[in-house]
């Protein structure tokens, strides 16, 4: 998330719209949460409240939330929920308020969520006597079996193509980063909901000048250095590590694009249409368009042209 000056003032709705957004954020969370394909907006009523109204009252609705979600799903729920709601739909804005930076509220805030799921693997893992990895581990490994045991199962029929150890073994390999991935996205897609809903808190250019920190390069090199430790712990360090930083090159390349859609007018549907053609087909050509970005400064020379 891009620092240069991305915020601007915030325009004070109306009387309705203002009820609307200050009564939702206290139902609309678990409802989404509910929802498997709403899940990942689920903390934006809370992100919506958090920028427009006092700290106090996103705890209150935070709190309102969870309890509904105790009272009507399992502790587990509850808890995921909990942490999610509270970096990405109640601190994150708090801090884009507190220090109108972008990045910054994103880095503490996504380190904030990381660092409390770490936290509480270790907890649940001490507490059955185990390692952190040993406990993640037979904790997949029941999953498998829980949903192996439902009839027509997709994970039934992945256990019958790659034998229930390969299934195993890539989940083991490819969960960090999944996990790192699907919160990362979860803060880009709820800012981006909130950019279209809040009038005037971002400003329009922020999604088509992003770009990340040259420095992210060497990391990303390390990662793919990496790679030459075939099955080995830093080979997994390294391919996990590579497939988190893509993501940022992803969204780099996704800001080249609105960028050149911005420059020749394409608005409406066919910038939907196009975007929706980058993401879902054309993923690779967008990692590609970020990372060479760096080099290239393609907005910079379609600009001049």
């Amino acid at each position: 998330m891009n620092d240069s000056k991305p915020i601007i003032e915030t325009k004070t709705p109306g009387a309705a719209v203002r009820m609307i957004t200050q009564v939702a954020p206290f139902l609309l969370p678990v409802f989404f949460f509910k929802m498997a394909v709403l899940a990942f907006i689920s903390p934006l009523p809370l992100f919506i409240l958090t920028l427009r109204n006092p700290i106090w009252m996103s705890g209150l609705a935070l709190a309102c939330n969870v309890a509904i979600l105790y009272l009507t799903g399992t502790q587990t729920e509850a808890g995921v929920a909990t942490f999610c709601w509270l970096s990405v739909g109640v601190l994150f804005p708090y801090l884009i308020r507190r220090s109108g930076k972008i990045r910054l509220s994103f880095a503490f805030s996504y380190i904030y969520l990381i660092g409390v799921l770490v936290l509480t693997f270790a907890f649940l893992a001490n507490r059955a006597g185990m390692g952190i990895i040993e406990y993640i581990r037979a904790d997949i490994s029941m999953g498998i079996d829980r949903l192996v045991a439902i009839p027509n199962s997709p994970v039934k029929t992945l256990v019958e193509e790659q034998g229930r150890d390969g299934l195993f073994k890539q989940l083991m390999t490819e969960l960090p980063s999944g996990v790192m991935i699907a919160t990362l996205i979860g803060f880009w897609i709820n800012l981006l909901f909130a950019s279209q809903f809040v009038q005037g808190f971002l400003s329009p250019q922020f999604w088509s000048e992003y770009r990340n920190p040259e420095w992210l390069i060497w990391p990303t090199l390390g990662c793919g250095a990496l790679f030459a430790f075939t099955e080995h712990a830093p080979y997994y360090i390294g391919l996990n590590g590579f497939k988190f930083l893509l993501v940022f090159y992803g969204f780099q390349g996704l800001s080249v694009i609105s960028f050149l859609l911005t420059r020749y007018k394409i608005l409406g549907f066919g910038r939907a249409l196009l975007f929706s053609m980058a993401i879902f087909l054309a993923m690779p050509l967008v990692l590609s368009l970020g990372f060479f970005d760096l080099w290239f400064d393609f907005r910079r020379k379609f600009g001049q042209s």
